[in-house]
C-alpha cells in the first residue's frame, strides 16, 4: 500500500511539472540577487575564484536577474576563469556578455594588459566594424553608497583615447529617463562632477552610466550603458543643509525678541500709565 501511495505522489509531481531534485541548487529570488553579486564579487577580491564562479553561477541563469545584474556576475566570472587560466571557459563567458551587449566595456580595475587584449581580441572576432584603437578607455571607481538629498562625486579618468568630452547619466531605479550632465576636466585625463539624487524619505537606488565622446560628438566609449547601468545605494535623506523654516537660526532669534517684546510690553501694562513729558495741554507738531 505504501509502495503504491509512493506510486501515485510520485506521478501526480510528474503530471504537475514540480519534479525536485535533491541536487538542484537553490533558486535565486529577486531579493537575493543583488546580495549574490556583492558575495560572488568578495570572493573575487579576495582571490577565492572558483567560489566566485560557483556563487555567480545562478545568477547569470536567473531570468530574473536584471540584464546589468546578469553581465556584472558573467564578467566576475570571466575574469576568475581567465585569472586561474581556464581560457577555454573564460572565452564562452566572454562571448556571453558579447551577445547581450557587442559595445561591452569591461568594468575590471585591474589593469592588467593581458585581460584587456584577451577580451578585445575576441571582441574583434564576434563584433563587425571592431576597432580598438579608434575607442578610448576609462577608469572608474564606483561609489558604494550615498545618501539622497546629499552631493555625490563622480570621478572617470581617461587611460587612452582623443576624448572630446564625458556626460554623466542619471536616474531613480524605475523610472524611464535619464538626467545628462557634463563631466569637468580636472587635468591628468581626470574628469569629475558633482551630483545630487533627489531626496527621498526612503532609501532607493540611482542607476547611472558615463559616455565618451569625440569631437564629433560620437560615443567612442562608455562605462555601463542606459540598459545595464551601475547603481548607487542610496539612504534616505534630505538636501544638505535643509531645517524647517521653524528651525532656522533667525526665526528662533526672531521669536526670542517677539517675545521679549510681548513681556516687556505686559510689564509696562503692568505699572499703569506714567507720568508723560509735556505738561497737560501743551502738543507740538512740526512740518
Amino acid at each position: 500500500m505504501a509502495r503504491a501511495l509512493a506510486v501515485l505522489v510520485a506521478a501526480l509531481l510528474l503530471l504537475a511539472g514540480g519534479v525536485v531534485r535533491a541536487d538542484a541548487p537553490a533558486p535565486v529570488t529577486p531579493a537575493t540577487i543583488d546580495t549574490f553579486v556583492a558575495r560572488g564579487q568578495k570572493l573575487f577580491d579576495d582571490q577565492d575564484y572558483a567560489a566566485a564562479v560557483q556563487t555567480l553561477a545562478p545568477v547569470t541563469r536567473d531570468a530574473r536577474a536584471t540584464r546589468a545584474q546578469r553581465l556584472r556576475a558573467l564578467e566576475i566570472s570571466a575574469l576568475a576563469q581567465l585569472i586561474t587560466g581556464d581560457k577555454a571557459a573564460a572565452r564562452a563567458t566572454f562571448e556571453r556578455i558579447l551577445d547581450i551587449d557587442p559595445g561591452y566595456q569591461l568594468r575590471d580595475t585591474t589593469g592588467s594588459p593581458k585581460i584587456r587584449a584577451f577580451f578585445e581580441d575576441l571582441k574583434k572576432q564576434l563584433v563587425p566594424g571592431f576597432d580598438p584603437d579608434a575607442g578610448a578607455d576609462l577608469e572608474h571607481a564606483a561609489p558604494t553608497a550615498g545618501t539622497a538629498g546629499r552631493t555625490i562625486e563622480i570621478e572617470v579618468r581617461v587611460t587612452r583615447g582623443n576624448v572630446f568630452d564625458l556626460a554623466l547619466a542619471t536616474r531613480r531605479r524605475g523610472e524611464l529617463a535619464y538626467r545628462v550632465v557634463p563631466m569637468v576636466p580636472r587635468g591628468d585625463g581626470r574628469w569629475r562632477v558633482h551630483v545630487v539624487p533627489d531626496a527621498s524619505s526612503k532609501p532607493y537606488m540611482l542607476e547611472y552610466y558615463v559616455a565618451a565622446r569625440d569631437a564629433g560628438g560620437a560615443t567612442i566609449a562608455r562605462i555601463a550603458a542606459p540598459d545595464a547601468p551601475l547603481e548607487i545605494a542610496l539612504a534616505a535623506g534630505g538636501p544638505e543643509g535643509h531645517r524647517p523654516w521653524y528651525g532656522r537660526w533667525y526665526v528662533i532669534a526672531g521669536a526670542a525678541a517677539v517675545a521679549a517684546g510681548v513681556t516687556g510690553l505686559a510689564l509696562e501694562s503692568s505699572r499703569g500709565p506714567g507720568p508723560g513729558t509735556l505738561p497737560p495741554g501743551s502738543i507740538t507738531v512740526t512740518h
